[in-house]
């Protein structure tokens, strides 16, 4: 509780569903509910089940909106100030994004609002990754009815529009982000306890899916021609929707880091 220990906040700890204690059965039946696109490991699938988890409580308790956050992030000097009350986020918004990968993403022209010096732009890109964001209470239970029917990983379904809500939601980014990922931090431990295993399982996982086949002869042919084809449209795509007013292209930055570390084992909300 290094980083949030002279915040005073409620932090509730959620623990973490395990992917090694899901019935097979399970995993097979939940799989069953996803579109394909993902391989929906047991990794992934307790992933989600982790943040439904968090969504619940959110749904279930008194205030407006919450906090989710994986035990991985480290978050940044000025977090604190944005704790303290929801009066500072946007009506009509619905999530918001608090973490970065140091990416650029693809955004709304319109700036949402400035508040303490961090700006708040509709994402419009998919940005993987749900290690820190804000979570209304409305749209916690949109998002577990959602996942009651449609099972895809807790970040595609917020973050994305490919299996995900991102295109049906108000879902806002906040530059400069409030945390990041042990991996993408400075200094951050590499390799070490921090990281996330979901990718090793996921790539495990993929090999032995079925869905999975690689594309051979024709179709492999036109998926590599289209592909090219989107690279070498995308400098155009960009600079068109900046000259009509409709997107801005930025890089998420993150400011400067509490200094103690990543929050510990398990996941907090």
């Amino acid at each position: 509780m290094g980083q949030v220990a002279h915040m005073d906040l409620d932090v509730v700890r959620v623990s973490a569903v395990d992917a090694k204690r899901i019935p097979e059965q399970d995993v097979e039946r939940l799989r069953q509910l996803s579109s394909g696109v993902n391989s929906m490991s047991p990794a992934e699938i307790a992933c989600l089940q982790s943040h439904r988890k968090a969504w619940q409580m959110i749904a279930d308790g008194d205030d407006e909106w919450g906090f989710v956050a994986e035990d991985d992030i480290h978050l940044s000097a000025d977090a604190a100030n944005f704790f303290k009350s929801d009066r500072w986020i946007p009506a009509n918004a619905e999530v918001i994004r608090a973490e970065t990968d140091l990416g650029r993403a693809e955004l709304s022209y319109r700036n949402w609002g400035k508040p303490l010096g961090h700006e708040l732009r509709q994402l419009k890109s998919a940005q993987l990754g749900a290690a820190g964001y804000f979570l209304s209470k409305m749209t916690a239970v949109r998002v577990l009815e959602h996942t009651s029917r449609h099972v895809e990983p807790a970040d595609v379904i917020l973050f994305s529009s490919i299996g995900g809500l991102l295109t049906e939601m108000q879902v806002l980014q906040m530059l400069p982000a409030l945390c990041v990922q042990d991996m993408w931090a400075p200094g951050g431990a590499l390799g070490g306890p921090l990281t996330s295993q979901i990718d090793d399982d996921r790539r495990r996982f993929h090999r032995h899916d079925p869905r999975s086949a690689r594309r051979k002869g024709t179709a492999k042919l036109v998926y590599e021609v289209a592909r090219i084809g989107r690279q070498f449209a995308k400098p155009f795509r960009m600079a068109m929707l900046v000259a009509v007013g409709r997107s801005v292209f930025k890089r998420v930055e993150i400011e400067t880091l509490v200094n103690a570390g990543p929050l510990p084992s398990g996941r907090a909300s």
